[in-house]
């Protein structure tokens, strides 16, 4: 039997992960050996201050118009850093544990188009993103509008939510 969203609960876990999304929680873990949660929390704060007021905007739309063309080989490795698409030595220990199980009724954020069942899930380098993540294989509902010509669809973690009126906390 599915028990209603408890939106408090809800959205305090939206908040969780998105701080996780955003690595935020993997900055404070990095900065866990500097003093109290608070110096903490207020280093985290003052990093990304100094982050976003050191933003090349150039640089960074020159980095996008290459992307849009495949052409990132050609910008130096300050933001063309290397990334493992291999699949990480210490697999599956420090992979982020799946927001979603088998059975779990989602459709993709936001939408009203497509929704359906998790059937299947699998751990991917998510190159927008920049880091392994969890892909979901998804059985169409016949009611969907994609189930015309598709009956399944896979999406990232961050593209989908659960249906409304269902929790995937049971």
């Amino acid at each position: 039997m599915l028990k209603p969203v408890c939106y408090k609960t809800d959205e305090h876990r939206s908040y969780l992960q998105a701080l996780d999304d955003f690595g935020i929680t993997q900055l404070l873990a990095k900065l866990s050996d500097y003093g109290e949660q608070q110096e903490q929390e207020t280093l985290a704060a003052a990093l990304i201050y100094q982050l976003t007021q050191s933003i090349n905007a150039e640089l960074i739309a020159n980095y996008s118009s290459a992307i849009a063309k495949n052409h990132q080989d050609l910008f130096p490795e300050l933001i063309n850093q290397k990334f493992s698409v291999d699949l990480p030595d210490d697999f599956p220990d420090t992979a982020k544990t799946p927001r979603f199980l088998y059975g779990d009724r989602l459709r993709w954020l936001g939408s009203d188009a497509d929704w359906g069942i998790v059937i299947g899930r699998f751990y991917n380098f998510a190159p927008h993103l920049y880091c392994w993540s969890w892909c979901y294989l998804i059985w169409l509902s016949k009611d969907s509008l994609s189930a015309a010509w598709t009956s399944a669809d896979i999406a990232w973690e961050e593209d989908l939510e659960p249906l409304e009126g269902e929790s995937v906390y049971d």
